[in-house]
């Protein structure tokens, strides 16, 4: 297994070279493919969507860490992968990684600016951070994106927020 200090001397040198990480790791699925050694490869390896649905079953087991290495590795594949900018956001949550959550949560929302949900969950990290001005900001977004789409739940989730906020009450 490749150490941790090593990764990152690998990664200095593709770089040096000009070579991303995820140009050589599609080089190499396509060099396995052509000399046949992918044959024991489940299907859709190497494909940003093989590794959301791994993400998705990290998530669901608990296992945040699992989810946010899947979840990026999926976002490597494809930059532009609004759920998994927003799942990897959950994961981070879940873990009190606030900042990353908060940046997942702002990728998600530039790939899709009507993301409703993404608005929602930056603005309950901002209130577990006390931050309650944008917080507010985030609610009042989600709720005209929630108000557009007919979302009675996602406004029901809204209104408690908010009603926490107004009573003092940020952390749930």
């Amino acid at each position: 297994m490749i150490q941790k200090e090593d990764k990152n001397e690998i990664r200095k040198g593709l770089k040096r070279l000009g070579i991303t990480e995820r140009t050589l790791f599609k080089d190499l699925l396509g060099f396995a493919a052509t000399h046949g050694y992918n044959k024991s490869l489940p299907p859709g390896y190497g494909d940003a969507e093989y590794y959301f649905r791994k993400g998705n079953e990290a998530l669901q087991r608990g296992d945040n860490r699992g989810a946010i290495a899947d979840y990026g590795r999926a976002i490597d594949l494809n930059p532009e992968y609004v759920e998994a900018y927003y799942n990897r956001g959950l994961a981070k949550s879940n873990l009190g990684n606030h900042r990353g959550a908060i940046a997942d949560y702002a990728r998600a929302i530039k790939h899709k600016p009507d993301y409703a949900e993404a608005y929602y969950n930056r603005g309950q990290v901002y209130a577990s951070l006390g931050n309650e001005k944008k917080a507010r900001r985030d609610f009042s977004k989600a709720r005209e994106l929630a108000e557009q789409s007919g979302d009675k739940q996602l406004l029901g989730l809204i209104d408690k927020a908010l009603s926490e906020l107004d009573n003092g009450n940020s952390n749930k």
